[in-house]
């Protein structure tokens, strides 16, 4: 359900930026949208194809505009519309479980529905409740509101989290605790301080929105973006990032599916580890789907990684031509003498071998 948190999250990041710009993605048992994590409790990266896919999937169930039907198969459902119907059949069962009631929240969030996933729940206790409750309130923008309804999911006397959830794994369940207690709630801080920053310059009659020259990813990590290398963080940042820092981005991107800043941070992950055509694909997204250029710090590392990839593209090696020597000169001149010697001793002999008239 930590996912569940997260997908409203992911929501709330949504109201914070611009409505456009995307809902977090929620745990549902159908649909969970998991980082597969091991046995061992190893989270494990998806290949960026499949990640794309899944943000994918998930960015065309938040569009209003997309049809509810498949463009190129009129008896097919488009993925907003697979979840058209759930919303509908799940709104028809008067008698849900919390679980239930859980997942029709998730959908509707997922469906740019806020405040009617707001209603589903009857009563507002228990982990499930106050996760998904805390990303409906995220969504609409009230800030202390989700910080208090993540505190309270988080709280495991207040809140105990459920042993199993469907559609995930124990292993995964226990990761994405883990995930909901540390970089989810460094996100709702982090947005939360923002919030109430432009809260405190409006009051004052100062402009609230800051000039987005010099906005950062956001700080999940203990790393200075600023401290870079060619465009990547500096060795002495990496070593700050937890081992599984690529997989922690990659599931809170796919919880806030249309997050700039967060799609951008998963781009300087992909920097980290050398991946520099997965990096620029993810900067050239935020600079033209999410109209990022004027952020300096993303220009930068941007062109960074370009070079990166330009320099790692090698051209076929054409063969040198062999240096001209003396000795080639001589060589050269010997062969053609040669030749000339052998054609006028050819010709003498014939001339000897003619008969006389």
């Amino acid at each position: 359900m930590v996912r569940l948190g997260i997908v409203a999250l992911g929501a709330v990041v949504a109201g914070l930026l611009s409505l456009s710009e995307g809902h977090a993605s929620l745990h549902h048992p159908d649909d969970p949208m998991a980082i597969p994590v091991s046995v061992e409790g190893v989270p494990e990266p998806l290949p960026f194809d499949e990640f794309s896919r899944r943000r994918a999937v998930l960015t065309n169930v938040l569009d209003p505009n997309r049809p509810l039907v498949n463009p190129n198969n009129p008896t097919e459902k488009s993925d907003r519309g697979k979840v058209a119907d759930r919303i509908d059949k799940a709104k028809k069962n008067l008698k849900r479980t919390p679980e239930q009631s859980t997942a029709l929240a998730v959908d509707l969030l997922r469906f740019n529905k806020p405040d009617e996933a707001a209603g589903v729940f009857r009563r507002r206790e228990g982990f499930l409740a106050n996760i998904t409750l805390a990303h409906v309130a995220a969504v609409q923008g009230d800030w202390g509101q989700a910080f208090n309804y993540l505190s309270i999911a988080n709280d495991p006397e207040d809140s105990p989290p459920p042993a199993t959830i469907p559609g995930i794994t124990s292993a995964q369940l226990a990761w994405q605790l883990k995930l909901n207690t540390e970089p989810l709630k460094k996100l709702f801080e982090s947005r939360l301080k923002e919030s109430r920053a432009k809260e405190a310059r409006r009051k004052e009659g100062l402009p609230a929105e800051l000039p987005p020259d010099d906005e950062l990813p956001d700080p999940i990590f203990p790393v200075s973006f600023a401290n870079t290398i060619g465009g990547v963080l500096a060795p002495d940042e990496q070593a700050k990032l937890p081992p599984d820092a690529l997989a922690i981005v990659q599931q809170l991107v796919l919880w806030f599916p249309g997050d700039p800043r967060l799609y951008w941070l998963l781009a300087e992950m992909y920097a980290v580890k050398g991946e520099f055509v997965t990096a620029q694909r993810i900067m050239d997204s935020c600079v033209g789907g999410f109209k990022y250029s004027n952020r300096k710090v993303l220009m930068q590392h941007r062109e960074a990684v370009k070079k990166a990839v330009q320099d790692a593209i090698v051209p076929d090696p054409v063969p040198p031509e062999p240096p001209i020597t003396l000795r080639t000169v001589w060589i050269y001149f010997s062969v053609v003498a040669a030749i000339a010697l052998f054609a006028l001793l050819r010709a003498v002999v014939k001339w000897k071998r003619a008969p006389s008239r």
